[in-house]
């Protein structure tokens, strides 16, 4: 068997052909353009997405003369589409960075407590939520508002255009905040609650269904011949999850690419978890995946080379040399806003303590550091609620750099595991299509056996104990200046 996969990431834009063994053949990518037209805007324009993911496909056709693929999946960056009653987009889809509905996220919280917002739909009320990004159309886009039909996720655009399917999985409604994750139904209350209409959600398929066929009309440009299965797939850092063995019991995995998302499985849920985690439903009936989807961090990493002018792997070894805690130097790197395990929006990246000593292998290690430090803050809440891996999978572009990952282990006090595949958002797309087709075989077990671990990182205990000190102090540095942060950010324009 053969799949062609397309993963639909914050930087690019990637097709892959995938044997039955999970071997990826080969890969094409191009860049992609996300458009702020103001600053707290993150869209993306649906029809110039799709003449990339045409792009990327005939490029992997191209490759492979003559191959015959068994089936077609996509995954993508968390994003909305707002389709009208003829399924045309109402405007450029908006994606999860899109903090425009700050202010409705507010009104959201006086109308419904968090406790209860948190045991409805397992995550706490916040900007890159649909809900409050529907509230924020109803009041700037009414005419938009009153030709919405249906929402559905950008992956789901990008099946509608291969199939015409109109369909979507429970990542995506996992993170309307209009869907019960208990229940796995719509919130009827909080739909209710919001004067947002229901139906506008299609009714979730799992991310291993056969969402439709190519359509005739979509294979001709891609030169393909139509009828090929298209799944169903679901969001990029859901994929990337069973890409990395998620299913694999007591193991967390960290996908780490512009932005970072920790998850762990378990079976069932927790009861009365913190209202720092998000409780998503996992693809295997019953699972679900607990943990957060943090700030920007491989983003910010890329964000000060450019400011330096530098790269982090032309300082590998001066990065690697330097001391626990970058010789007094801390960075706090949610550059666009702090999501988990914080739920800040307001809070900002912020370098403190430095001098004139720091030179850019500091900085640039204290960017990794500050990455690790929050994402250390999230397992310590995880362990709170009983959920303690045993080691954590390192997966997706900020997954490759040995000094990084050296960091992590040391902060985390975690055995770090790389697999040999860590573009694990096309590597899972696959697996849901080969769970898709061979009913012979459970997900689990195709699972067990594409995925294979390549490098291990131990903690230096000694490290670990000194980021333990650290760790004091970045957390209070985060809930002293919170509201002086919160006072800065309205200056932004």
């Amino acid at each position: 068997m053969h799949f062609l996969v397309v993963d639909v990431g914050t930087s690019g834009c990637r097709a892959a052909v995938v044997a039955g063994n999970g071997e990826i053949l080969s890969r094409s990518r191009r860049p992609i353009r996300i458009d702020h037209p103001r600053a707290s805007f993150a869209e993306i324009d649906t029809d110039r997405l799709w003449l990339l993911v045409q792009q990327v496909i005939r490029s992997e056709v191209h490759k492979h003369p003559g191959l015959t693929f068994d089936a077609m999946g996509v995954s993508s960056m968390l994003g909305y589409v707002f389709l009208d009653q003829a399924d045309r987009p109402l405007m450029p889809a908006i994606t999860y960075a899109d903090n425009r509905a700050t202010r409705e996220t507010e009104e959201i919280r006086h109308l419904i407590p968090d406790a209860k917002f948190h045991a409805i739909t397992g995550r706490q009320p916040s900007p890159l939520l649909l809900a409050p990004k529907i509230k924020w159309l109803q009041r700037h886009r009414p005419d938009s508002a009153r030709k919405l039909v249906r929402v559905i996720g950008l992956k789901d655009e990008m099946v509608r255009r291969l199939s015409g399917a109109i369909q979507t999985d429970v990542a995506h409604l996992d993170y309307s905040g209009l869907y019960h994750v208990g229940t796995g139904k719509p919130a009827s209350d909080m739909l209710a609650a919001l004067d947002i209409k229901p139906g506008l959600l299609p009714p979730p398929a799992p991310a291993t269904a056969i969402a439709g066929r190519l359509s005739a009309a979509a294979a001709g440009p891609l030169e393909l011949t139509g009828g090929t299965p298209v799944i169903s797939g679901s969001s990029d850092g859901t994929t990337a999850m069973y890409g990395a063995g998620i299913v694999e019991d007591g193991k967390a995995v960290w996908v780490s690419g512009t932005t970072d998302v920790l998850m762990m499985g378990c079976q069932p849920a927790p009861r009365n978890p913190s209202h720092a985690l998000s409780v998503n439903s996992g693809v295997l009936p019953g699972t679900f995946l607990v943990g957060g989807p943090l700030g920007l961090s491989g983003g910010t990493l890329q964000y000060f080379e450019q400011l330096l002018q530098t790269s982090a792997a032309e300082l590998e070894t001066k990065i690697a040399g330097l001391p626990p805690g970058s010789d007094g130097l801390l960075i706090f790197p949610g550059l666009t806003g702090e999501r988990a395990p914080y739920w800040k929006a307001h809070m900002t990246g912020t370098i403190t303590g430095l001098t004139p000593h720091h030179q850019r292998e500091h900085l640039l290690r204290a960017v990794m550091e500050g990455c690790a430090l929050r994402t250390l803050k999230l397992l310590e809440v995880l362990s709170q609620n009983r959920l303690r891996p045993r080691a954590l999978s390192i997966v997706g572009g900020a997954a490759n750099s040995d000094v990084w990952n050296q960091i992590r282990a040391d902060v985390c006090g975690l055995e770090i595991q790389k697999p040999a595949i860590t573009e694990a958002t096309c590597l899972g797309t696959a697996l849901f299509c080969a769970a898709a087709l061979d009913k012979a075989r459970s997900l689990p077990e195709i699972s067990a056996d594409w995925i294979t671990v390549a490098k291990r990182y131990q903690p230096d205990p000694a490290k670990t104990r000194t980021y333990q000190k650290l760790a004091r102090i970045f957390e209070e540095y985060i809930e002293t200046n919170s509201d002086l942060l919160r006072e800065l950010s309205q200056f932004r324009r």
